[in-house]
């Protein structure tokens, strides 16, 4: 019982750890793009972003904090987040579209 709950914390605390790192560099990184943005007379458009690996990320996290009740949660949460940021991905590049007709 004891090992169970000493792995669990560990594995919990390398989590974090991995999750705190990646947050703080891809700040670093938003930044970065961001002051790079203004130079681009065009800007590309937005990547897909993919359901599936949405449910995965989200089932995973999921099953972590609860289970497999939660891993269920989470995949259709993750996967509804993906969506999300695909619709609002559409209607950003055609707002542009509509905005750049308008100009010529």
């Amino acid at each position: 019982m004891a090992r169970n709950s000493t792995t669990m914390k560990l594995c919990s605390a390398l989590a974090g750890a991995a999750l705190a790192l990646t947050t703080g560099a891809t700040a670093t990184f938003a930044e970065d793009a961001k002051a790079q943005q203004g130079t681009a007379e065009q800007q590309p458009p937005e990547k897909h972003h993919s359901k599936a690996k949405g449910a995965l990320v989200g089932g995973a996290g999921g099953a972590v904090v609860g289970g497999k009740k939660g891993a269920a949660v989470g995949a259709a949460g993750g996967a509804l987040v993906q969506h999300h940021k695909n619709k609002k991905a559409e209607k950003k590049q055609a707002k542009q579209e509509k905005q750049e007709k308008q100009e010529k």
